[in-house]
Parts: C-alpha cells; sequence; structure tokens
C-alpha cells in the first residue's frame, strides 16, 4: 500500500497548480475548480508507453500519448494517442503538463511545439539534446507560458495530489492529518540527481517528514529551471515548510544560486537545506551527468566551491542522510506529518506485494456472475431502451449517441441492408454460420466518408450490421423482404424481417426481436467468435475477412443453443398437445429421454452465470408484447422441472429464453442464432478495432490474461 492509496487532496491547494499559476494564472483557476489536472507524454517508445502506464497507476490522469502517424491508436489499452500536441490541446484545453521522452535527436521539435502550445508545465525526460536545441528550447520557454524541467530530468512528483509527471518511483510520501487522507503541507525538494533525490526523499521519509514535490530540474549541462528559478517559485507556496536543494559537483548552478540568495534575500523567507554531491569525484572525470564534471584548476564546480558559496549565503550545507534528518528535524521542530509506525506497514506491504501477473485490457466488455457491463453500463439496462446501432457505438466508440447521431446511423444501417448481397451460393443444410461468413469474405469492403478515425469505426461497424441483416436474410430466403418499396421503417423491423417475422410489426414486437439481438451482442473476449476476430486482427486482416473467422466460429456447438432451446421448447408445447397433458409434464418426458440418450438440452448452464442478468428483461419485453405463450411459459418452469429429473439444477440462459421467445413469435428456430449472430458481429467489429488499436501486430494473445479496464458510469 503506498503513498498513492491515500485520497489526494484537492488541486487547488496542491503545488502543482501553484507551479502553473506562475505561467498559466488562467488555467490555475480552471484546475482549481475542476479538481483534474491532465497529463500527457510526448514519444511513445518502450521508455514512454512504459511509464506512461506507470504514471496512471500512481494515480496521474494521463489524457493522451502523442505521436505523428499514430492518431486513433490507445496505449495502455485506455489512453487515446494524437498525432501532435496542437491536436492534443484542442480536445483537451486544460492540459497541465507533459513529459517528453523522445530520442534527442527529435526531442526540439516535441519541446518547441509544447512550449507553443502553452502547456504549462513541460518535463524534458530526453537527455543528450545537442546545445544548440537545448537554446532554442530554453529561449522558447522563457518567452512562453511554459515553465520547462531538464533536459535529462527523471521529472516531478506531487505526493499529495497523487500526481506524476516523468519516471520517479513511488517512494514518496505526503503528510496524513487524518487517516487515509492525503494533506498539502510538507518539504519541498529539488535536485539535479534523480537517483541522490530518491535517497533524500526516503531518509525524509523514514524519519516522518512529509513530502508536498519533488522536483528533477535535470542533470544536462543546460536545463531549462535552475534552482535560482525554483526555489523562490516554490518558497511562495504557503504549504512548503522546507526547500532541500540537492546539488553535485560541476558547472556553476550552484554558486550562481547562493550568489542569489546574498543579492535578493527577500526570495528566499523560507527555511533552506542543501545536500552537495560528489566530494571525492576527481577533477576532470564525469561522473554521470553531464553538467557533473569538474574543470580542472576552475574556481567553480568543485565540492569546496559550492560548499562554500551556499554556506556564505547562510545556507546549511550537509553530506549525507543522516545529517540531512538531523538538520531538517532542526529546522522543522515540533512539526509531524504522519505516523512513521504505519508508513513502515505500508512501505513492508508494497514491497511484499507480489508483481502483478501478465495481463491485456479491454475497455468493451466487464464479464461477473451474474453481471454484464458493455463500456460502463450494465447489459441489462441497454437491452430493454437501447436499440442495435445504438449498442453498437457504445461497443466501438465507448459512448451512447444522440439522437441525432442515431438516426443518421439508422438511415446508413438501413441502406446498408438495401444494398444487393454478393453472389454466393446458398446451401440446403449448410450451417448458418458457415453461409454468412462467406458473404463476408464477398462483400465488397466499405470505406467511410470521414477524416475522422472513431467516427470511421463506428460508421464501419454499423455498415457491417447493416451487411449482417442483408445476409442473414438472404441466407434464410427473406431477402426481397428488405428491398426498398417504399416504405419507411426503422432497422428493427428490417431485423424483424430479415429473421422472418411474418406476423405484423407492432413497436412491441419489433423492440423484442431486436432486444434479443442487443442481448447477444457482447460476452468479453474469451468466447470462440471473439477469440478468432482477435486473431484475425493480430494479423491485421481486413475487417470483412475477421468478421467472417468470427462468425464462422459461431457453430452450432457455439450460438446454437438459443436454436435447440427453440426446437426443445416447441416440441414439449406439441407434445403436450398431442397426449393432453400439462407443458410441464411434456418437458419432463422430454429431458428423461434425452438424459437416456445421454444429451445436454440447450439453454441451460453458464460457464459464468448462476442467474442470466439478460434472463428476465427478455421475459418483461415478451410479456409486454404479448408474446409469453407456452414456450416462454415452459422456460420459466425449467429450473424447477430440470432437478426433479436430473437430481442437479441448472440456470436457464440467454439462449434459452431467446429460444422460448422465438418459438412463441412463429419464427423458425434458426432465428435465434440468426439474431445471435446479427447482435454479436456489433462486438466482433468493436473487439477487431479494440485489438488494431491497443496491441502490436503478431501479439501471442493469452485470453485467459485480458482484463476489463474500462469505466463503470451512470448510463446516459
Amino acid at each position: 500500500m503506498s503513498a498513492g492509496t491515500l485520497s489526494p487532496i484537492p488541486a487547488g491547494s496542491g503545488l502543482l497548480v501553484h507551479l502553473i499559476r506562475s505561467v498559466r494564472p488562467d488555467l490555475a483557476e480552471i484546475i482549481a475548480g475542476t479538481n483534474e489536472i491532465e497529463t500527457a507524454v510526448i514519444g511513445l517508445g518502450g521508455q514512454g508507453t512504459r511509464h506512461a502506464g506507470l504514471m496512471q497507476k500512481f494515480g496521474t490522469k494521463v489524457t493522451a500519448g502523442i505521436a505523428p502517424g499514430r492518431a486513433g491508436e490507445r496505449i495502455k489499452e485506455t489512453i487515446p494517442v494524437f498525432d501532435s500536441v496542437a491536436d492534443c490541446v484542442a480536445a483537451h484545453p486544460n492540459l497541465a503538463a507533459v513529459s517528453i521522452w523522445r530520442h534527442f535527436s527529435s526531442a526540439r521539435e516535441a519541446a518547441l511545439e509544447a512550449i507553443a502550445a502553452r502547456v504549462p508545465l513541460v518535463v524534458l525526460i530526453s537527455e543528450g539534446i545537442p546545445l544548440r536545441d537545448v537554446r532554442d528550447i530554453i529561449a522558447a520557454a522563457r518567452e512562453g507560458s511554459s515553465l520547462l524541467l531538464g533536459g535529462n530530468t527523471p521529472g516531478a512528483i506531487f505526493p499529495p495530489e497523487r500526481i506524476k509527471v516523468g519516471m520517479l518511483p513511488d517512494v514518496f510520501h505526503p503528510a496524513e492529518p487524518e487517516p487515509n487522507q492525503a494533506g498539502p503541507r510538507g518539504v519541498t525538494i529539488l535536485s539535479r540527481s534523480g537517483a541522490i533525490l530518491y535517497h533524500m526523499s526516503d531518509a525524509l521519509a523514514s524519519a516522518g517528514i512529509a513530502q508536498n514535490g519533488v522536483i528533477g530540474v535535470g542533470g544536462d549541462g543546460a536545463i531549462g529551471s535552475t534552482f535560482r528559478d525554483l526555489v523562490p517559485l516554490v518558497m511562495r507556496h504557503d504549504e512548503t515548510d522546507l526547500v532541500v536543494v540537492a546539488g553535485e559537483i560541476g558547472g556553476s548552478q550552484e554558486e550562481l544560486f547562493a550568489a542569489d540568495i546574498k543579492a535578493r534575500p527577500e526570495l528566499y523567507p523560507k527555511p533552506l537545506l542543501a545536500l552537495i554531491s560528489g566530494k571525492h569525484a576527481p577533477a576532470g572525470k564525469t561522473m554521470g551527468h553531464a553538467g557533473a564534471i569538474v574543470a580542472p584548476g576552475q574556481e567553480y564546480g568543485t565540492f569546496r566551491s559550492k560548499r562554500d558559496a551556499l554556506t556564505d549565503a547562510g545556507v546549511t550545507v550537509v553530506n549525507s542522510q543522516y545529517d540531512l534528518i538531523t538538520a531538517a528535524k532542526e529546522i522543522l521542530g515540533t512539526k509531524t506529518y504522519f505516523d512513521c509506525g504505519k508508513y513502515y506497514e505500508r512501505m513492508k506491504a508494497n514491497w511484499e506485494t507480489l508483481p502483478e501477473p501478465p495481463s491485456w485490457g479491454t475497455q468493451i466488455t466487464l464479464v461477473e456472475p451474474n453481471n454484464l457491463v458493455i463500456a460502463g453500463i450494465p447489459l441489462k439496462e441497454i437491452i430493454p431502451e437501447r436499440s442495435l446501432v445504438q449498442a453498437a457505438h457504445l461497443l466501438v466508440g465507448l459512448s451512447l449517441p444522440d439522437d441525432a447521431t442515431t438516426a443518421h446511423l439508422e438511415a446508413l444501417a438501413i441502406t446498408a441492408a438495401q444494398e444487393p448481397a454478393p453472389a454466393a451460393p446458398v446451401r440446403a443444410g449448410e450451417q448458418l454460420s458457415a453461409t454468412l461468413a462467406r458473404f463476408f469474405l464477398m462483400d465488397e469492403e466499405w470505406t467511410p466518408a470521414t477524416d475522422e478515425p472513431e467516427e470511421a469505426r463506428i460508421l464501419t461497424a454499423v455498415h457491417s450490421l447493416g451487411r449482417a441483416a442483408r445476409f442473414v436474410a438472404e441466407a434464410l430466403g427473406n431477402g426481397h423482404r428488405l428491398d426498398d418499396d417504399g416504405e419507411d421503417y426503422s432497422f428493427g423491423e428490417l431485423i424483424a424481417r430479415a429473421v422472418g417475422d411474418r406476423e405484423g410489426t407492432t413497436p412491441e414486437r419489433v423492440r423484442l426481436i431486436e432486444a434479443m439481438a442487443v442481448a447477444s451482442v457482447d460476452h468479453g473476449v474469451t468466447p470462440p467468435s471473439a477469440q478468432a476476430t482477435v486473431l484475425a486482427a493480430t494479423v491485421r486482416a481486413p475487417l470483412p475477412m475477421a468478421l467472417a473467422s468470427g462468425v464462422g466460429a459461431i457453430t452450432d456447438v457455439h450460438g446454437g443453443a438459443g436454436m435447440e432451446a427453440a426446437k426443445y421448447f416447441l416440441a414439449c408445447r406439441d407434445l403436450a398437445k398431442e397426449r393432453g397433458i400439462k407443458a410441464e409434464q411434456a418437458a419432463s418426458i422430454l429431458l428423461e429421454q434425452a438424459s437416456k440418450r445421454g444429451g445436454r438440452t440447450a439453454g441451460l448452464g453458464h460457464r459464468v452465470h448462476t442467474k442470466d442478468p439478460r434472463r428476465d428483461i427478455l421475459w418483461a419485453l415478451a410479456e409486454s408484447a404479448g408474446i409469453s405463450g407456452d414456450c416462454v411459459a415452459i422456460s420459466k418452469l425449467m429450473e424447477r422441472i430440470f432437478p426433479e429429473v436430473r437430481g442437479f439444477s441448472l440456470p436457464i440462459n440467454v439462449d434459452g429464453v431467446i429460444g422460448a421467445v422465438v418459438a412463441d413469435l412463429g419464427l423458425d428456430p434458426v432465428a435465434a442464432k440468426a439474431l445471435f449472430i446479427l447482435g454479436r458481429v456489433a462486438g466482433l467489429t468493436a473487439h477487431y478495432f479494440e485489438e488494431i488499436l491497443t496491441q502490436p501486430p503478431m501479439r501471442r494473445v493469452n485470453f485467459a490474461q485480458a482484463r476489463y479496464r474500462g469505466l463503470f458510469r451512470d448510463p446516459v
């Protein structure tokens, strides 16, 4: 349990917003009001991508990654990628900070772009940047509205706000004025060296001294913000009790800092401690940082010159962690920030916690026992109210569309469904999934007329739904019923026509038929159809080919249970009429016969759910539509009948309910499978796009390692 588990302070009372206020007071007020601190990562190589995840894990809101040519992708499954800082700021105008992880050869362009976009905190992680490039970056920052840290900085961390921008580890601890609640007060640490910074923080925390901000100023010879720039700024923060600076040999930053203290003491009203490293470094030898080299024969840059200059300016200088703790305690007196015992317990728990097992993420569907959540919204709330195209928008775009967008998508789906199907054979006795896969493979690829990647994906998904409806209609001999005959009908009614409904088109009946497709849209990445689609996506197969793979996997074994359940319920009804017995008695007879043959009863049991969350919704819709006949009645009795015959219990699942409803609607049992496939096309399309956007090609996919990393939210 790290400091990150403490509830963070309001953004407006923290050091980060104080720093932002010095360059962008307008934005500081907005952030204080919204209490949201947005950050971005520029440069998405191995290190930038890895640390984006670590920042996110610490609690930082990583709004975006930025990499030219990769707009529309997502890193760490949840972080959208933009081509440029300008594009990112256009979408997220309150962006507070960026960290730059680009190679030194292209770091200049990245930094100048961030400064031009008026990002208030620019953290330049890149090291070894040519001096002419550093000159341009520093000049732009001083003329603009950005506070520049680095280059060659490990970044900055603000423990009370739970914000990390860079590569600093999670060892820094805020004040804890109340149990599990962070506080804004503490010591602010600024350091040229990352490693020394970590050790200083650990030493202070071990003595119960909290940090409200830890800033790596950078280790290169020329950097954006020096001690002279930053120390007066952090001293103006009301919640800073003490400033600790960690210098090192090389350059003249510390000597100039000491001269400024003497020349302008009014800028340094708070206690100041300094730790200087490199006491025993030989002259002329580089000690890790570009700036950490002592020029032979010079009177600056040495341990002694720095120590003497700071001491002469009235600053207490120490050279060990022990002396640092002693001096800090003397300055702070009786101030206490947190219970050391609890701190040690947390750190012990941190070190003893086993690493998380390998995993990869999806934002599409959370599958839990008796619960399905689609992009943050329980599926049971979507089924009765939302159309299939709305569900597709939610699956692919991770949001529900407004009314105008819904109308546009409905029209697109209908248009796609009314286009002729490819000249593919429909073979008697062939599984429906095989026929539909053939249609998908032979269909011409469709390109939406839009430059917006997310919009294009949604339009493509809805177009695929329309084509799937056409293919279903052709496979079931209903293609002529979709042709444009001048009638004005919804996509839900088109679906009813495609699966063979001929009894009328009351709104309740259409809603029920479409709801069965919506109930089938997705069940995570582990079903065979989703796995087949993801594997096709990982080798970057075109969408029609990936959908053919996924739909082709929906055989009578996977996805055929609804069809078989419809046949069973019809057989129960017919046997009851034939023998003049009760329907439940007929159900028992057929169950017993199936048991003697060693067969299973379709529509019962589930590998995850003991009470399928879609079951009661569909029963209620059937009741409202006046479709709750003999077969639905039998389906409601199955959980009582089955254990009486077989001696153990199995719950009825969504396939069983769909089969019963299809039977009572008077549809051919194959309509149950057709509706399952129609709904599942929306989910398969979402998995296809998510794989391409968030994962590298040709990866080895372990589906058991998938974890839901989407949102939980109230329905819109």
